[in-house]
């Protein structure tokens, strides 16, 4: 139960943080609306299928890795690491393989985030005409 209440607390602290970033430094906060401000505009249904084709894709990728290490830690008469006796198996070795991989996924993110390079957007005429008008409503 302390843990709980830790945990919520904790939880709570990291989104006052969240929040308050995302009013002072707005960032792109859903994948589906990332495809649609980076994508060409012809492309933008394909970015929002290319995504579930992407959670297919993982779930399939899922089953076999679970496939490979049914096969692969198996020895003998002792069983895997999923054994269906969890006394028997090693789930802390799956677990710890998973962070490992987590680890790798981690780093090729932020070096792919890196490089990075965002589409510009300029202002139209008509968006600095509203900017304009915004600004003198809350000069009043």
């Amino acid at each position: 139960m302390v843990l709980g209440v830790i945990t919520m607390f904790v939880s709570g602290l990291v989104e006052n943080r969240r929040r308050n970033l995302a009013f002072d430094k707005p960032i792109l906060g859903f994948v589906v609306e990332f495809f649609y401000k980076e994508f060409p505009e012809n492309m933008r249904s394909f970015g929002g299928s290319f995504l579930f084709c992407g959670f297919a894709m993982s779930n399939y990728l899922s089953s076999f890795l679970i496939s490979i290490v049914h096969r692969m830690t198996k020895v003998g008469e002792r069983g895997n690491w999923l054994d269906e006796d969890l006394n028997k198996g090693r789930l802390d070795y799956f677990y710890y393989m998973v962070a490992g991989l987590e680890v790798v996924n981690l780093v090729y993110f932020v070096v792919c985030a890196k490089w990075y390079k965002y589409k510009r957007t300029e202002k139209s005429g008509m968006d600095l005409e509203l900017e304009k008008i915004e600004t003198q409503k809350n000069v009043v």
